[in-house]
Parts: structure tokens; sequence; C-alpha cells
């Protein structure tokens, strides 16, 4: 589960960094240095027959809300905060283009492809493929 919860994290940052709607390089460059900086993870879901079903993402409960980060030289780091003492535990992976799909990887763990669906200041919204289940997950810029 740890695996899953930290797909949906990093996956959404990534395809923001590559992956953008725009109609000029200047509005491209804009939104990919808008990318940089840390994302908190706020939902959490699926898609079956078209029909999304979303969740609130579940953090521990009176420990720093778990985000992601998105650094210059293809680095991601996500960063957890778990019982007990609310300790932090980060995994560092890369991320990079492929096509029209953000491909990003940790060590000894499958690439995983996803799809931005909504991209603005504040919000970040992607869905991926997981063992035929198709996720999405929710980001909101903390900084």
């Amino acid at each position: 589960m740890s695996k899953l919860k930290k797909l949906l994290l990093v996956l959404p940052l990534i395809i923001i960094c590559f992956c953008s709607c725009s109609k000029d390089d200047s509005t491209q460059q804009n939104a990919v240095s808008t990318l940089e900086g840390k994302w908190q993870f706020t939902k959490e879901g699926t898609i079956t027959n078209n029909q999304e079903t979303l969740t609130d993402y579940q953090h521990t409960s009176d420990c720093t809300k778990d985000y992601t980060e998105i650094l210059t030289g293809n680095i991601l780091k996500d960063h957890y905060f778990n019982n007990p003492n609310c300790e932090e535990t980060i995994d560092t992976g890369t991320w990079n283009k492929n096509n029209n799909s953000l491909v990003f990887s940790y060590p000894n763990e499958p690439n995983v492809n996803a799809e931005i669906l909504e991209l603005s200041n504040t919000t970040l919204k992607v869905k991926f493929v997981l063992s035929g289940v198709t996720y999405l997950a929710i980001l909101t810029r903390i900084q």
C-alpha cells in the first residue's frame, strides 16, 4: 500500500513538469517553472466506467502532511511522516518525458506512466494505470 501511496504522490508532479497545455513557448516555460517546489497530496481515487471516485488523502494524524518535491535535474523526493513519533521517510526517484507521457521511476520498482488531467497554479490532477486499475491523484501546491 505504501508503494501505491508513493506512486500517487509522484506521478502528478512528474507529469506536470513535462506536459503542459499551452500555445506558446513562454507559457510552457512558466508552467514548467511552477512545478518546481512542494506539492501536498490531497485526494486519491479511481476511474471506473468513466466515473471518478475520490476520497481525501489520509495523512497521519498530528504529523506533518505527506508531500512531494519536484526538483531540477529530474529528481523527485517523496516525504512521508508516520507514527511512531511522526518520523520522516524520504523516497527519491527520477522523472523523464517520453512522447506525450511522463515517466517516473524509483530504484527496484517498475516505471510508471501518467497523464495530466488538470494543471493550475494551485492544483495538479493526474491519472495512471497500475495492474489494470485507473488511479487518480490530486495534489495542492504548498510552496
